[in-house]
């Protein structure tokens, strides 16, 4: 699969408390619920970002545990008087993180609010773009885009006075833009951008995520273009970090032309790609995707996406002899060029090689909820003739949330092939009724 769809450099980045994807820990021995409660008020040591941080990825590793922590801990947070609350900002925010990638948005949403108050009484700037943070980002994931607007204006109202509220700003006007977006309002988006204090190369990209959202294309690709010209003038960057925008803005350009199903012109940036930073997985995954996927140049492709996975391979290598991620991410592969060689090898009916890739592909808890992979899986099982097993993995595929229009489009063939292979399952099963009567 492609690895990314159109998106613009995020400025929440700088802001910190991302949880990485970490591969699955061995489960922890049972314990007891008053276990559950001195690892609770354990949390309360934490005094740092970075220690929170650690210790989030230490918890999500154990499912099961995390799962019994944000809810003991939502229970101790509800019965505790105002006053007498039982955690501090960062075990609060923690457990606000826990419980969002449970998907237990009304807990995450009880924890981070209490974290935005406590920030308030604390009168720390730091932690209260923290909080707020992460209440954007919470109601981003659940698509209330009416409640990202309010949020985004609510940190727009605020008067910092350092760095951290002042970059939440820049980025809730950023999600500001994209809600309205996504809210249908295209014309109040783009005026928008207009009164912005945004550099004009960013204000390109901004404009570029408002057309897409409306399915205008090519005014997305002309925004595009336009930022990659603006780039040459600016003045308050380096030239590392204008080859970097430059490669960003080419890539995501690559998307588009993909959707206008222009494959040829999304092929020749790739290769251009390819040549500037022969380093970067992400190019040669997506130019044999996009070529498999479309039944072009199959050997190649495979070619291609097993080059992908020797660079991840090397990447993972050296971040963890950075001490950057631990032994277990680093032997971690990532499921999207998982899924592109298993589609490849879908491609030239090697069915039994294919399975194994996309399974491997579809283990990852993290990356694997879209249902592409799922789709691919389908398409395997359907083509070995475990109509049944197909059936099973289409309807999971189901389950899955869209991540972009291009998946909306794709729910719509796997319903359809989903309800086919049902009928055709009803059909085969009625001869043998009638011989057995």
């Amino acid at each position: 699969m492609m690895t990314t769809t159109l998106r613009i450099w995020p400025i929440a980045l700088a802001l910190g408390l991302l949880l990485p994807a970490t591969a699955p820990a061995a489960p922890l021995p049972t314990i007891s619920d008053e276990q559950v409660k001195e690892r609770l008020l354990k949390l309360n040591e934490l005094t740092t970002e970075i220690a929170a941080n650690e210790r989030l990825r230490e918890l999500a590793k154990d499912k099961p545990l995390a799962k019994r922590l944000v809810a003991m801990g939502a229970k101790m947070h509800a019965d505790a008087k105002p006053k007498e609350k039982p955690f501090k900002f960062n075990a609060s925010l923690v457990l606000g993180k826990l419980a969002q990638g449970q998907k237990d948005y009304k807990t995450a949403k009880v924890f981070y609010e209490y974290c935005e108050e406590d920030a308030s009484k604390l009168d720390s700037e730091s932690k209260l773009a923290f909080a707020m943070e992460a209440l954007i980002d919470l109601s981003w994931e659940q698509k209330d885009f009416e409640a990202v607007i309010a949020r985004c204006q609510k940190v727009l109202q605020a008067e910092p006075e350092g760095m951290e509220l002042r970059g939440l700003q820049n980025y809730a006007l950023e999600k500001l833009v994209q809600s309205t977006a996504r809210s249908g309002k295209t014309e109040e988006a783009l005026a928008m951008i207009d009164k912005l204090p945004f550099r004009k190369w960013y204000s390109s990209q901004l404009r570029s995520y408002v057309y897409r959202e409306a399915d205008k294309t090519q005014e997305a690709i002309d925004e595009l273009e336009e930022s990659q010209k603006s780039l040459e003038d600016e003045d308050g960057l380096t030239d590392e970090q204008k080859t970097r925008l430059k490669r960003n803005a080419k890539y995501m350009t690559t998307n588009l032309y993909v959707d206008l199903k222009k494959i040829d012109k999304a092929a020749e940036i790739l290769e251009g790609l390819i040549k500037d930073d022969p380093e970067n997985p992400t190019y040669p995954n997506d130019l044999g995707f996009v070529w498999c996927d479309n039944d072009l140049k199959i050997d190649e492709s495979e070619k291609l996406i097993r080059k992908a996975l020797e660079l991840d391979e090397k990447m993972r290598k050296k971040l963890l002899d950075d001490k950057k991620i631990d032994a277990e991410t680093a032997k971690k592969r990532t499921s999207a060029y998982l899924d592109s060689l298993g589609w490849v090898l879908y491609k030239k009916k090697d069915y039994k090689e294919a399975v194994k890739y996309l399974l491997e592909a579809s283990e990852d808890e993290e990356e694997a909820q879209h249902i592409e992979i799922w789709d691919h899986l389908a398409d395997c099982y359907l083509a070995m003739g475990d109509t049944a097993k197909a059936i099973e993995t289409w309807t999971k595929a189901l389950k899955f949330e869209d991540i972009s229009k291009r998946d909306a489009e794709r729910r719509k063939k796997v319903t359809a092939k989903l309800q086919k292979a049902k009928a055709a399952t009803k059909k085969d099963e009625k001869p043998a009724e009638k011989d057995k009567n």
